[in-house]
């Protein structure tokens, strides 16, 4: 579980990491094609950036495909090249500045997704509405078992109105999954709130 008030600079946690995640750096670099959204990988080389459902969805063709969050961070690890349909290469920055209009987010999710997954948790996106990602326990994965956290994230200083965080959590509650509030400060380091629904009483026992 995603503790609460845990920071980026929590190096215990960096430790835990099981094996199955553990960032293997010699490995050979594969091609992935930009689309302008999303990244996709070959067949061939799919199942090695898997990673065994850690990484990307495969496709009926058989292609593995990457949502611009998986695309940033495996070109942070030099796992993958990407490039556009043209051939050109592309770097993060400019992965970063063709999605920015359609997603003004994406950095700070970007930060907490990696954030997250040096911390050994699998991680997939959420269910839209401000919950950016489902996480699952350490040493779970994707297609075997089932999300126990949902992530909702915040910039520092960025307001959520009673209504969203009333939607978040019942849809938390609803998934029977624990809602964690991930807040990026200035400096992009992530810290970790849990949230929990209350119901209130009044004094003739009501809700």
């Amino acid at each position: 579980m995603v503790e609460e008030k845990e920071s980026t600079q929590d190096s215990s946690e960096r430790g835990d990491t099981t094996a199955e995640l553990v960032e293997t750096r010699e490995e050979e670099i594969v091609e992935a094609v930009f689309d302008g959204e999303r990244a996709y990988v070959e067949p061939e080389n799919a199942d090695r950036i898997s990673q065994q459902g850690i990484y990307g969805q495969q496709l009926d063709n058989g292609q593995l495909e990457l949502v611009p969050v998986e695309i940033l961070h495996l070109l942070e690890r030099k796992r993958i090249e990407v490039r556009d349909r043209t051939g050109r290469t592309l770097s993060s920055a400019d992965i970063v500045n063709a999605l920015l209009p359609q997603h003004p987010d994406l950095w700070t999710q970007y930060l907490v997704f990696r954030d997250l997954r040096s911390r050994g948790y699998a991680v997939r996106q959420g269910f839209g509405g401000g919950l950016g990602f489902r996480v699952y326990a350490r040493g779970d994965r994707p297609g075997v078992a089932t999300a126990n956290q949902l992530v909702y994230v915040l910039r520092d200083g960025e307001p959520i109105s009673l209504h969203d965080l009333d939607m978040v959590t019942q849809t938390a509650a609803a998934a029977r999954k624990r809602l964690v509030f991930a807040l990026v400060d200035q400096n992009g380091e992530v810290n970790y709130y849990k949230v929990a629904q209350v119901t209130l009483e009044n004094k003739a026992g009501e809700t």
